[in-house]
């Protein structure tokens, strides 16, 4: 008995919030009440709201901002599979203005793994990035990259503050032609949690990308962190 008016706690706690959402009453960006607020509000206990608030959050209605609290979240940004996008490119077409943070860049050697996803050798240069990609100021993807020395020599950072790929296509007159990526389900560990402002243990949509330019050589391999409270994957099939 006890378990079953939990349930139903946490069932009313999720609808009642979908209703102020739906209705307009609890508009995009606005921060829901605290899990201590709702707590009282309700006379349940504080894992009874989290449970409400957590289901919200991976049903795409609610986000967490680490250390901020909850708000409600825009339309999660769609990414499609079977085009080859960047992500300022998609933050422009949903009218989101993009920021970046570069967390570190460097040059390094070479794993094997990094040199076999590039096609040079074990040891060759390549540039390291780790950045945060921000749509509206909200954290969204965490990425690490590899770039070979050999295709770019003089690679500043700074021109990662902006679109690489216009950068490749405009500045430096490369065509870019195709990518292979592997799309999976992780969970957020501390160092990618506290990159996105989001909780240890999130749902994130872990992608590994190789790029390569219209003659088939690799420019690009990358690990990529999505908050899937903010983006989903959408393919399009034919029979």
């Amino acid at each position: 008995m006890p378990a079953t008016k939990q349930k139903m706690m946490y069932q009313i706690i999720e609808d009642d919030l979908k209703e102020l959402i739906d209705t307009g009453k609890l508009k995009q960006g606005d921060l829901v009440e605290s899990e201590n607020t709702l707590k009282d509000k309700y006379g349940v206990s504080r894992m009874t709201v989290r449970q409400a608030l957590n289901n919200l959050v991976n049903s795409g209605y609610l986000y967490r901002h680490k250390g901020k609290g909850t708000f409600v979240s825009n339309t999660k940004i769609e990414k499609k599979i079977y085009g080859l996008v960047g992500f300022s490119e998609e933050m422009k077409s949903i009218n989101r203005v993009v920021s970046n943070q570069i967390v570190s860049f460097k040059l390094i050697e070479a794993t094997d793994k990094v040199a076999n996803r590039l096609s040079i050798q074990p040891g060759d240069k390549v540039y390291y990035l780790r950045r945060v990609r921000l749509g509206d100021d909200i954290p969204i993807l965490y990425e690490e990259l590899y770039f070979p020395q050999s295709l770019f020599p003089k690679l500043d950072k700074k021109v990662f503050n902006g679109s690489f790929y216009n950068h490749i296509e405009s500045v430096l007159g490369y065509r870019i032609g195709y990518c292979t990526q592997k799309i999976e389900a992780r969970l957020a560990t501390k160092p990618v949690s506290d990159l996105l402002q989001i909780e240890d243990g999130e749902a994130l949509i872990y992608v590994s990308i190789v790029t390569c330019l219209e003659n088939g050589r690799p420019f690009e391999y990358g690990r990529g962190y999505y908050r899937s409270d903010q983006y989903r994957f959408v393919q399009r099939s034919f029979r």
